[in-house]
């Protein structure tokens, strides 16, 4: 497939992805938004109940429990007087009659019969009902002193005083409001408190230190129980540090992981065009492998076949100049191919993990030599020119001989192939810091710095512009390479498009 349309896909997928986690993000925001109108409004539905609810409350319903059995006691204390001084005003006539009864201060001391009087027996019911009620009034006030005492106590009973005392059951107060936001599916305990607007200060907190968070919380509803009389405006207020701090978190959190996972299918995806990619260029690189071979070794084979024909040719053959000719060339072509296969056929080996090369001390020089001499008369026929400049001392290495010698090879074929106008290439070797260093320079095309990154790689051939006469397989410098890993050596290259190139390689004794 053309690279216009993996770089189309690649861009489709990736604006997909992005539009997807563009969408994610505004459908968090509105849930967002849509949350918190319904907390609020959830929030203003409890205190609405809330509020109706403490407005049919009575006095002692927000009291302590000891304070409420006392205000109860008095409400009970007071019924008691009332229902005596409706005793004594529906029974006037015996009450004041003082030949009839004695009466001490009225409403404190019983009412006694004298023992000459004559009463009815309505007479005597009424006094009876009198002190039955006062001796039940006494038991409760367990002595005179308790009504002075109490009166005193709540003679200014008014909201205020309640509020800002502890008689006030704040802890009903706290659950009424819980219970409340439970109901409406508000489930976040919130900072309660108490605000005197009028003052301008809180009479109470549930949460100490909390206040000033208060002061500024939207969420306050006036607050003015039945029966409590007050000038002041007073205030219930609601404050929920985590509520919408929640809601974005959670929200926050799905849209970090859906952000996750599409980056991480975003990322699969570019992993798979890229293996795909990959996988099209080795198939490619194979085609060409396949086709440039292919070529390779039919070229022999008609040479080879063609000399044969001579041969058999009685007019042609019948000249030994000619036989030796011909024999010649089937000689060379048949090396030619086994070269070929053999460079192949070692190279598939070397991917092996099991691969050991067959190390002995050979003479570097030697070998060189040795290819030199192989490649003159091509270099010849070309009116080209190799130079040897052999510095290094000793000479000698622990290598494969054969391996070496297929490395030497490669790199003055490669750089007789890449110099198409004039072959100038020069051979150099030198000790350094404990290598024996070899160069092959060339001035050919030379080597572009992208094409340099993958020149060692498997089948890839570097681009020769309008040239098209260079051949060969693309396992060459990757079999150069090879040869040099096993030996523990490295391989370095430097090149300028349009002035040619140096491999250099250093081999460890």
């Amino acid at each position: 497939m053309k690279k216009g349309f993996w770089i189309t896909l690649t861009t489709l997928f990736t604006l997909a992805a992005a539009s997807l986690m563009v969408i994610q993000y505004v459908q968090m925001k509105r849930t967002v938004t849509v949350s918190d109108n319904l907390f609020n409004i959830s929030v203003n539905n409890a205190m609405d109940d809330m509020i109706d609810q403490l407005n049919r409350l009575k006095v002692e319903d927000y009291l302590s429990q000891n304070d409420r059995y006392k205000i109860l006691k008095y409400k009970r204390i007071e019924e008691l007087n009332h229902r005596m001084q409706t005793v004594v005003k529906e029974n006037y006539a015996t009450f004041y009659d003082t030949t009839k009864v004695k009466v001490g201060i009225t409403m404190i001391d019983s009412v006694i019969l004298l023992p000459k009087a004559r009463a009815n027996a309505a007479d005597s019911a009424a006094i009876a009902q009198y002190n039955t009620l006062l001796n039940t009034r006494d038991k409760l006030q367990n002595g005179s002193e308790f009504y002075n005492q109490f009166v005193t106590d709540i003679s200014d009973y008014v909201v205020d005083n309640i509020l800002t005392s502890s008689t006030f059951n704040y802890s009903l107060f706290d659950s009424l409001i819980t219970d409340k936001l439970m109901v409406n599916g508000v489930d976040i305990a919130p900072v309660i408190g108490i605000y005197d607007n009028t003052n301008d200060k809180f009479l109470y907190c549930n949460s100490e230190g909390k206040e000033e968070k208060l002061r500024e919380t939207p969420f306050k509803y006036r607050f003015h129980p039945e029966g409590m009389m007050s000038p002041n405006e007073y205030f219930i207020a609601l404050q929920f540090p985590l509520s919408s701090l929640l809601l974005k978190e959670n929200s926050t959190r799905y849209f970090i992981l859906s952000f996750l996972l599409i980056s991480l299918i975003l990322i699969l995806f570019l992993l798979s065009m890229r293996i795909i990619i990959k996988k099209d260029k080795l198939d490619e690189m194979k085609n060409d492998f396949i086709n440039n071979m292919t070529h390779e070794i039919k070229t022999p084979i008609a040479t080879i076949g063609l000399a044969c024909e001579m041969l058999q040719d009685s007019s042609i053959s019948s000249d030994p100049a000619n036989n030796s000719t011909y024999i010649g060339i089937i000689s060379d072509e048949n090396r030619r191919m086994r070269m070929l296969i053999e460079t192949i056929l070692q190279n598939a080996k070397m991917t092996s993990n099991n691969f050991e090369v067959n190390r002995q001390e050979i003479d570097l020089h030697e070998i060189i030599n040795s290819v030199v001499r192989s490649f003159k008369p091509k270099i010849d026929n070309v009116h080209g020119e190799l130079e040897c400049d052999f510095a290094a001392t000793p000479s000698t290495i622990y290598a494969d001989e054969m391996h070496i010698t297929n490395m030497i090879y490669n790199l003055i074929d490669n750089a007789i192939k890449y110099s198409p106008e004039k072959v100038e290439i020069k051979i150099s070797t030198r000790r350094e810091n404990g290598a024996l260093v070899l160069e092959v320079s060339d001035k050919g095309l030379g080597i572009s710095h992208e094409d340099q990154k993958h020149i060692f790689e498997k089948f890839y051939r570097v681009s020769t512009g309008n040239v098209h006469n260079v051949k060969g397989f693309g396992i060459g410098l990757n079999y150069v390479q090879q040869v040099v890993a096993l030996h523990g050596g490295k391989i370095e290259v430097e090149s300028s498009v349009g002035k040619g190139s140096t491999f250099k390689i250093s081999l460890f004794s």
